[in-house]
């Protein structure tokens, strides 16, 4: 572990602007957000026609209504985080926008498992507590357990965010934690950084065939 942070510590410059990566984490916390309400009001106000107003809580269902409205919710919200990734080969609405793409350590595109750990396991559920994915899913724990979980995740989701957020600035490499973990790279496919490690890693595999 001391070894590889020690390598964090020495990796190269990353030519990724800080503005373009904030501007495409909004875009697709904005929209991952509104995806995931929609199964949740179109569930209510097929139940309730006179509906006006729909909180963003499973509460607002009687059983079976409330998992059915959290599962649904929780799932559209995988498909955009980590379907398109995995479809788009590292990119989501927000990242395609801003012209940026998640690409493992050496450059390549990044694997179905650095998919899921990224996007999954880090975002989702470790670093999760401000998206409305996470929450739905922390609600549907509530209901099954019957424990306030969402209120005691909530402080640590927020907590581990920061060290995330901490961790694009002192790395030069801008590795946040969930970056860290999957062992990936958020570049600008624009930049020549980008294009040089591109070309690199082409003749290395056309080496790799001569030689086999």
């Amino acid at each position: 572990m001391k070894n590889y942070f020690n390598e964090l510590k020495n990796e190269s410059k990353n030519q990724t602007s800080y503005i373009k990566r904030f501007i495409a984490y909004a875009i697709d916390w904005y929209v991952g957000g509104l995806l995931a309400s929609i199964p949740l009001i179109l569930l209510y106000m097929s139940l309730h026609e006179d509906a006006s107003y729909i909180p963003q809580v499973i509460t607002i269902f009687e059983q079976p209504y409330q998992l059915i409205a959290g599962g649904l919710s929780f799932s559209v919200s995988l498909l955009y985080y980590i379907g398109i990734p995995l479809y788009t080969k590292g990119q989501t609405l927000g990242k395609k926008i801003l012209g940026l793409k998640i690409v493992d350590d050496h450059y390549d595109d990044i694997t179905m498992k650095q998919i899921l750990l990224r996007q999954g396991v880090m975002i989702l559920l470790v670093e999760g507590s401000i998206y409305t994915a996470s929450n739905m899913l922390h609600q549907m724990i509530n209901v099954i357990t019957g424990f306030n979980f969402a209120s005691l995740y909530a402080y640590i989701g927020v907590v581990i965010s920061l060290i995330s957020v901490i961790c694009v600035f002192v790395f030069k490499s801008k590795k946040s934690l969930h970056d860290i973990v999957a062992k990936t790279l958020v570049v600008d496919i624009k930049s020549p950084q980008y294009t040089y490690e591109v070309k690199k890693n082409k003749k290395i595999r056309k080496k790799k065939l001569k030689l086999s």
